[in-house]
């Protein structure tokens, strides 16, 4: 269960770009590096994810956490993963009035949206040429 939570800090910390990049992050971690998933699986449990409402990367990786560890490896992997944005958006709330004025935020905001950018762009690509396969999955429906 410690791993599973460390590995969510560790991924909430450097994730940037909404729940399409971390779908992305989760698939190069758990499947690809770490061996946590077969492609399938994760495939499957991305589908479950997007059917049900609410965020698809959270509940994909509770999902993840759950199948490592458990109901605790699921506690530990929503916790690791959302404690960063969590601090991150309460220090932003309290002091936003105060780091408005100053040139060094808005350079870093800025930065931060450049690189949000290139990583759903990164997710999209990787994403795209693993799913979209064949004519049928690159078709439009209707």
């Amino acid at each position: 269960m410690f791993e599973v939570f460390v590995r969510f800090l560790t991924l909430g910390l450097m994730s940037f770009g909404g729940p399409i990049a971390h779908i992305g992050y989760f698939h190069k971690e758990f499947v690809e590096k770490r061996g946590w998933l077969k492609d399938e699986e994760f495939t499957s449990g991305l589908s479950l994810c997007q059917f049900l409402p609410g965020p698809a990367s959270s509940q994909l990786g509770i999902l993840i956490g759950h199948h490592r560890a458990g109901y605790p490896g699921a506690l530990a992997a929503f916790i690791g993963f959302t404690l960063p944005s969590f601090a991150l958006l309460t220090f932003l709330a309290m002091y936003s009035t105060t780091l408005d004025g100053n040139g060094w935020f808005g350079t870093v905001m800025a930065g931060a949206k450049l690189l949000a950018v290139v990583v759903v762009a990164d997710a999209l690509i990787t994403m795209g040429n693993k799913f979209l396969s064949d004519r049928v999955t690159c078709s439009s429906p209707g």
